[in-house]
């Protein structure tokens, strides 16, 4: 085999490999965008929601799931680390007090691995419902992928409306008057 030859052979195989490449890669980002838009593994509305027991971020006893049925329940999930949910918190404070309803229970459930930053979180900007500290059974169980996660659970204990990422106050409002 001549020189030149062999150098077309490995351009061709190299080109060759470069294609298999892209290949893997347009699969593995197709397969990415599938699950985007199906909802990913995220909590599906009408399913029934998992249960859960956590500390509250006050030191200050439980938050149990299980103990709310016959109520509605806004979820938030948060981090205090998350900028969009420490911009969101106002908005949901408000949505909160405009409730002003007893039958329905808003929570908040953080993300954070220190029950510290959590509280200060909850004081600081300011959430006036109780804040829990996930020990990573919410975020799996609700396949939690983007913060804040806001989910609506029925008096049933079935979940009603999911919005991954900020919704309006608007939005939350209408949930609620949908109960």
């Amino acid at each position: 085999m001549t020189q030149s030859a062999e150098l077309k052979g490995r351009e061709a195989k190299g080109k060759l490999s470069r294609a298999f490449d892209f290949a893997i890669y347009a699969g593995i980002a197709g397969l990415f965008g599938l699950l985007i838009l199906r909802g990913g593994s995220g909590p599906k509305e009408g399913a029934l929601a998992a249960g859960f027991q956590l500390p509250l971020a006050t030191g200050n006893g439980t938050f149990r799931l299980e103990e709310q049925r016959g109520k509605p329940v806004l979820m938030e999930v948060f981090a205090s680390w998350c900028g969009a949910c420490e911009r969101a918190a106002p908005m949901i404070d408000q949505v909160y007090r405009d409730a002003g309803r007893d039958d329905v229970v808003f929570v908040g459930v953080s993300l954070d691995e220190d029950a510290g930053a959590a509280r200060e979180a909850k004081e600081s900007w300011p959430i006036r419902y109780p804040v829990a500290v996930d020990d990573g059974s919410v975020s799996r169980a609700y396949g939690v992928s983007l913060l804040p996660t806001f989910v609506l659970i029925d008096r049933d204990g079935k979940i009603k409306r999911v919005s991954a990422g900020v919704p309006s106050r608007r939005t939350l409002s209408r949930w609620l008057q949908e109960l």
